[in-house]
This record gives C-alpha cells, structure tokens and sequence, in this order.
C-alpha cells in the first residue's frame, strides 16, 4: 500500500524536531557543516501523478490525465542539488529535476489542445516535458557541532510542455481522414516564490540525516500556483570529500496560466526513491 501524501509530507518535520531534540553526540563535526561547498549528484525514481487542462475562446475546457490514458507514468531522471555557505549563517542553495514521459493512444473520443482537434479512433503520441528548479537563500537559526536547521525561501520555476501529434488515420462517411503531422503544443514556465526549512543531524562525521520541506500558494500576474516540497534522506560519509545519500521525497506543483480568453493548467505530482553521490570542499 502506497503512504498516504500527508504522511509522505510530515514526515521531515519529524525529522528536523528529532534533530534538535536528541543531544549531540558526533565526535567529529561532519563535513555538511563545515565544508564551503556541498554536491549532491544523482537520480529520483520517479512515480507521477501528470494532469494537464486547457480551455481557449469559447471551446470546452480539455483534460489530459496520464493515468486515464495508460501511459506509464513512471520515469528516472537526473538530480542536481548545491549548497554554497556563505558565512557560518547564510547560504544559499539550488536543485534541478527532470521528467520526460509520453506514449501513443487511441483516443476513444474528440479532444482539442491548443486549439488543434483530434478526432476520435485516431492514434496520437502524447509528449510530457517537466522541468523543475529551486534557487534559496537560507538561514541558519540554530547550529552546533552536530545539528543545524535553517528557514529560507526563493523562487521555484517549473517549466513544462505537453505536446500532441497526430499519428493515423480514421475511415467515415465522408472518406478518409488523414491525422498524420498535426501537431499541438501547450507550455508554461512558471516561476513562483516558496518557503522552506531544513533541518541537519550529524551522528558523527560518517552518519547523518537531513530532512527539507518547503511551500506556498500563491497567485502573480498571470499565474496562480501551489507548491509542496519534501525530502528526507540519510546519507554516509565514504572519505573527507565523498559520500553516499539516499532519501525519498516529495513534489507537488499545480500552476494555471491565464492567457487570451482561456486558461492553461498543469498538476504534478511526483514522489520516489532519491540515490546521490555527495561532494563536499
């Protein structure tokens, strides 16, 4: 049985409050806190939950639903996080993540995206593009020798692109139809501001845990959004430099885009296994 999101979404938060609550006890002070430059390269195995919605002028707003369509919604994919400290209070802190999925279907009835119709019995590929950024600035609220929990915030963009191709044909009354070579694109990159707050405990200088949650609703411009963040993982020092992290985390983002007489919309859902190799100097 898959954890329910709230579980999935608290579950740092104990972490972070288990963090300061327990007393220090590394003998040596790890290299997340001391180190001027921390990596974190690796990939998150992805399951998604992919929703897309448009409505342009008078038309019927258009639901496109992953799930619904059988298109297999699980995906791996590169991650990139980077801490640079500073001073020993302030830091700042960037994460890329990619998704690419997509998959040819029969559509049983006639949709229209962005503006294009695809009729009924023809087959289409469906082409989903997500990518996702977060830029904080943090700061450090209490620290030690083995703990440390910061609170920030910055901007998280999602840049994202669902595309429809026609690729057959359908046979009715009035001849035959071609549907090869149409093709419809629908995108938004989105940037819009979060909260977040990390919370650090080192064990000792091999062993640690680190727990990250961040959020915000929020509505500029054009754009409405929310935005749910969280990521708990453990991670082992391998030498001064290298270490090991896995984790699992969370990503919510529901970003609607008004534009001439309609509305674009996308929700995303992801959550999976994080696997990292870290660099400290």
């Amino acid at each position: 049985m898959r954890p329910s999101r709230n579980h999935l979404a608290t579950a740092p938060i104990f972490v972070l409050l288990a963090s300061l609550a327990v007393p220090g006890i590394a003998q040596d002070r790890h290299n997340y806190l001391d180190k001027r430059h921390f990596f974190y390269v690796g990939g998150y195995n992805q399951d998604g939950d992919l929703l897309a919605k448009s409505q342009r002028e008078l038309q019927e707003p258009v639901t496109i639903e992953f799930e619904k369509l059988g298109i297999n919604d699980d995906y791996t994919s590169g991650m990139l996080e980077y801490h640079f400290r500073l001073n020993d209070r302030w830091s700042l802190s960037a994460a890329a993540y990619r998704f690419l999925d997509g998959g040819n279907v029969d559509l049983l009835e006639e949709i229209t995206w962005e503006g294009e119709r695809f009729d009924a019995g023809l087959t289409v590929g469906i082409d989903w593009d997500i990518d996702t950024y977060i830029f904080d600035v943090m700061y450090s609220v209490a620290k030690s020798d083995s703990y440390e929990f910061a609170v920030g915030g910055g901007i998280h963009a999602l840049d994202t692109s669902l595309t429809i191709t026609g690729q057959g044909t359908i046979s009715g009354e009035a001849g035959e139809l071609q549907g090869s070579g149409t093709r419809a694109k629908g995108s938004i990159l989105a940037p819009l501001p979060n909260l977040r707050g990390t919370g650090f405990y080192a064990f000792n200088d091999k062993w640690s845990v680190q727990g990250t949650v961040g959020w915000l609703s929020l509505g500029i411009d054009e754009y409405q959004g929310d935005f749910t963040y969280a990521h708990v993982r453990g991670q082992y020092q391998v030498t001064e430099k290298i270490g090991v992290s896995l984790g699992y985390q969370l990503v919510q983002v529901d970003v609607e885009q008004e534009i001439r007489l309609g509305f674009r919309r996308f929700d995303v859902d992801f959550r999976g296994a994080t696997a990292a190799i870290t660099f400290a100097f």
